[in-house]
């Protein structure tokens, strides 16, 4: 992300209509499409997370600052909320050229903060696919563990295991978060 003559840093704000496009460039094909955003139809169009909005809280997009240049690089949202209870997080998508570096951790860690902090949320939940070792890995990392285990069936006709997860705020480390 980084080379010796440029400055990079990474930063938070809620999702503009102008984001929309660079987000549907985060999946790579209908598979990938399917574990981002499990309701949509491939290929991802801005109409398609236009119509989430309604229905999602928080949308939140990451940006990766360049020499001065901002880009969309990741984006999540609560997926479902319930005030004063709980909250899920989800679309947690990544541009793809810039995976494995970090970007998902900051995200993740954005939300989670966002609803401890913000929100004074008692936990957070996530779904997550078996097939995505590395996000399962992320989040165990950050203190979410796996409480239930659903079957679904992929769009292609195959049986998949859908974790669902999460942390509370009593076991959130506040230590390691970042401002959201």
């Amino acid at each position: 992300m980084s080379s010796a003559t440029s400055h990079t840093a990474l930063s938070n704000r809620p999702l503009a209509d102008a984001d929309i496009p660079a987000i549907c460039g985060f999946p790579r094909n209908a598979e990938e499409l399917y574990f981002l955003f499990p309701r949509a139809v491939w290929p991802l169009t801005p109409d398609q997370v236009r119509a989430t909005l309604g229905v999602r809280r928080d949308p939140t997009v990451v940006t990766l600052t360049v020499d001065g240049r901002e880009r969309v690089v990741g984006y999540a949202n609560y997926a479902t909320f319930e005030d004063g209870f709980t909250a899920s997080i989800g679309n947690v998508s990544v541009d793809p050229t810039l995976r494995r570096r970090g970007i998902a951790e900051y995200l993740v860690r954005t939300m989670i903060d966002r609803a401890f902090g913000r929100h004074h949320l008692p936990e957070l939940t996530l779904y997550c696919f078996n097939t995505n070792t590395p996000a399962l890995l992320l989040y165990a990392k950050l203190g979410m563990v796996p409480v239930a285990l659903e079957t679904r069936v992929t769009p292609w006709g195959e049986p998949i295991a859908l974790f669902k997860l999460r942390v509370g705020r009593a076991d959130w480390n506040a230590d390691s978060s970042i401002a959201a």
